[in-house]
């Protein structure tokens, strides 16, 4: 009996320290979360307004950004030979394809931007002519001012701020009166655009709608406003013109300011406001943007965490009181049932078992399964260690210090003290000269038979290390170095560059593929693995871009001497451009090899041919922009230049361009292609059956759809099988059979409807048919 009060009062105890245990471990999460809503938010507003500055600048950027991209293309094109000065004296009604072609152009540019609406063409001459979709000659006196004011201006480009308005007339002549209305901004560049003396000016107008909604990106949550003034303090859009009010207060408020940029609170109608302004330099405008934010949008998020901190807190409480009391049952009630019947008054005849009997047999239980739990600790190490330095290599322990970092190493079995450390990067390459197609399957395979190898090869050096897979064709190697007293370069440093060389063999051996290994240099301290790993990677891309064996030594690599200056081949990428126009697939492969060797050939550094080919890239996707093709849905959204950047072989980078960049593009120029000479052949077939009892020929459809007789011959021959003149003479036959059962013309009215003389007719009907059309006539259409 002594024995079950002894464990009942034990039971208590334990419920007691249990109690407030979690008393101990819930109160502070409660005043942490009270003090978060009391006095958290004002404390926090400051650091949250600093943040919105930051955040506002980026979208600022983008803003500035979008509007460069603007005007600098409106100067790429009024300085194109399509603007020139051939404009001025060009009779647009004779030479229409040269019209039509410049409507096509302006089309292109409508479409090559999303915040442009409309773009027009204004040509002053005796009689002026405005190009939008069409061309129109201009009568009305007020647009003509307004036009000529236009180039009467000295600068040669330049925004507008507001349109003059201008009544909309229509008169009842062939000519058609274009109307003006007051648009929020328009971009103006004469034209000819190297010309001290332009004749004519490229208007293009914003369109408001996509220009408020990118000014709304300056509020965050979509709550708020966002507003440009001009350099007079007059507004020159807004995200919400009826908190008029509003933006008149932040007028007088920026009026008193003399500082470019900046930001301040304000309070207004009970709502506290962060407000952030500043400048956007045009061409020759100065504008301010100013974002009114208000503060409860921001500071919403923490009182609702500080809530949730609370009522955490409150519920772990909770549970954990009941938890203990359910665990204290069940320890110890089966200890209660067992010395019940160890009672001598219920095991007569047996040797009593005391307490102290008991305990022991306790505690031989309790040290098996500690012992159990510790070998499965032991298997799970590996897996805890690579979780460690994953973490520690990607920033996510720098808040630790360093004997911090060192005592959970010394938990996970790795000996710290008196050591320095090491890091080897390995990163495989060749995988594309395995013959068959690679997947990322094989690339992870690749990757573990190499980890694994590492592993052995590094066992026979040290005694504490750790391989990392990354799964990606890359390796990592953790080395501590012993002996940190001794000189390195005496004793640990040839020792990783001798163990990089094994690996290297080992894996051109057994693999088949060449390794690019780079060596940290020794490390005193753990925590400063994070930035060496950044090194490390950074230091990877000064290998020589091939597939070869190459080692590097962090501490002798000298970045001046890796930097020469990079001859950029312009002439081969100006090759492959229009090889690309022109849809030369051929021409394309050779040129694309032939820019890889250009690049290859001067330092060969991975990251000098990773620029050369993010370069032209770029020039690529420019070329397509000014062709009509949007890169983004050409690629299916994908990201080009991030998944350029990732690849680390030459010829995978090569297969690369040519199958997303280049192939879709050919693909999209041959379809685009195809439905244009589709539409030329539909119009000439119709306009054929329009004319055919005329004197129609090949010249006068050729006329009509703005094409060579010799390019139109090609391409009805390619497109509807048929030679031009076979398919009028079928039509004018099968017409003339038609007309001879079904009316009494005479054989020479028959002919004359179809567009022959009769003697002709009569000669060309019985080569095709096989009698002439009087015999035809009587024989009902029976031909031989």
């Amino acid at each position: 009996m002594k024995a079950r009060s002894e464990i009942g009062r034990r039971g208590v105890f334990y419920r007691k320290s249990f109690i407030w245990l979690l008393l101990t471990a819930a109160i502070p999460g409660m005043i942490t979360g009270l003090c978060l809503y009391w006095f958290g938010v004002g404390h926090m507003e400051d650091d949250l307004s600093e943040l919105h500055q930051s955040q506002m600048k980026e979208r600022v950027q983008n803003i500035d950004d979008q509007l460069s991209y603007l005007e600098m293309d409106l100067s790429h094109w009024a300085f194109s030979p399509r603007f020139g000065y051939s404009l001025k004296d060009m009779d647009f009604v004779y030479q229409f394809q040269e019209a039509r072609d410049i409507s096509k152009s302006l089309l292109v540019m409508q479409g090559s931007h999303p915040l442009i609406q409309d773009v027009e063409l204004y040509i002053n001459r005796e009689e002026p002519v405005v190009f939008k979709t069409e061309h129109y000659r201009v009568y009305d006196p007020a647009m003509l001012t307004h036009y000529q004011q236009l180039l009467q201006d000295k600068r040669s480009v330049y925004w507008l701020e507001h349109l003059d308005e201008a009544e909309a007339q229509e008169d009842s002549v062939e000519d058609v009166v274009i109307s003006t209305a007051e648009t929020p901004l328009t971009l103006v560049h004469k034209v000819p655009g190297d010309s001290s003396q332009p004749f004519g000016a490229l208007v293009v107008t914003l369109n408001r709608e996509k220009l408020v909604n990118l000014l709304k990106t300056m509020t965050p949550y979509n709550e708020g406003l966002t507003f440009l003034l001009n350099a007079g303090g007059e507004t020159i859009l807004s995200d919400d013109p009826a908190a008029s009010e509003l933006v008149d207060e932040l007028k007088s408020r920026l009026a008193g300011s003399s500082a470019e940029e900046g930001a301040f609170r304000l309070g207004r109608g009970g709502v506290m406001y962060s407000v952030s302004y500043g400048k956007l330099s045009r061409l020759d405008k100065e504008w301010t943007y100013v974002s009114a934010s208000p503060m409860n949008a921001i500071t919403s998020p923490v009182l609702a965490l500080s809530k949730l901190i609370v009522a955490i807190s409150l519920a772990s409480l909770v549970i954990g009181l009941i938890l203990s009391w359910l665990a204290s049952r069940r320890m110890y009630d089966p200890m209660e049932r067992l010395l019940r019947k160890l009672n001598p008054g219920s095991l007569a005849g047996h040797k009593r078992m005391d307490e102290f009997q008991y305990i022991e047999a306790l505690w031989q239980d309790t040290a098996a399964e500690s012992s159990e739990l510790q070998a499965k600790l032991s298997d799970q190490q590996p897996m805890l260690r690579n979780g460690f330095l994953l973490q520690l290599l990607y920033g996510h322990l720098l808040s630790y210090s360093e004997r911090e970092l060192r005592e959970r190493m010394a938990r996970y079995g790795w000996q710290t003290g008196g050591h320095r450390f090491g890091f080897m990067h390995i990163r495989l390459t060749g995988l594309d000269g395995h013959a068959g197609e690679v997947t990322e399957n094989d690339e992870s395979l690749f990757t573990f038979a190499a980890s694994n190898i590492a592993e052995e090869l590094a066992e026979e050096r040290f005694e504490q290390f750790h391989v990392m897979n990354f799964h990606n064709l890359a390796l990592g190697l953790f080395v501590i170095l012993p002996d940190r007293g001794q000189a390195i370069e005496g004793s640990n440093m040839p020792r990783m560059r001798e163990l990089a060389e094994d690996i290297t063999s080992a894996i051109n051996k057994l693999l088949k593929l060449q390794a690019a290994i780079t060596i940290s240099k020794p490390l005193d301290e753990v925590k400063r693995l994070t930035a060496t790993f950044m090194e490390l990677e950074r230091a990877s891309s000064f290998r020589q871009f091939v597939n070869q064996n190459q080692i590097l030594m962090l501490d002798a690599l000298d970045e001046r001497e890796l930097l020469p200056e990079v001859q950029y081949p312009f002439q081969t990428e100006l090759e492959i451009i229009q090889a690309m126009r022109c849809g030369d697939a051929s021409s394309i492969d050779r040129l694309l090899h032939a820019f890889m060797d250009e690049l290859l050939a001067g330092d060969g550094l991975e990251v000098h041919v990773q620029q050369g080919m993010l370069q032209l890239l770029a020039s690529l996707q420019h070329m397509m922009l000014e062709a009509g093709v949007n890169p983004s849905k050409l690629f299916g959204c994908m990201n080009a230049f991030e998944e350029l950047s990732r690849i680390r072989d030459s010829d995978k980078l090569l297969r690369w361009m040519k199958n997303y960049i280049i192939a879709p593009y050919l693909l999209e120029r041959e379809t685009r292609a195809g439905v244009q000479q589709k539409q030329v052949i539909d119009r000439t077939i119709v306009y054929i059956h329009e004319h055919y009892g005329n004197d129609i020929s090949l010249e006068s459809c050729g006329d009509h759809v703005g094409m060579s007789s010799y390019a139109l011959s090609k391409l009805f021959k390619s497109v509807t099988g048929v030679n031009f003149i076979d398919y009028l003479t079928e039509l004018r036959i099968g017409n003339a059979k038609e007309l001879l059962l079904t009316t009494n013309l005479r054989i020479n009215d028959v002919a004359e409807q179809v567009g022959y003389q009769q003697r002709y007719f009569n000669r060309i009907f019985k080569k095709l048919v096989g009698t002439t059309p009087s015999e035809y006539r009587e024989a009902g259409g029976a031909a031989k």
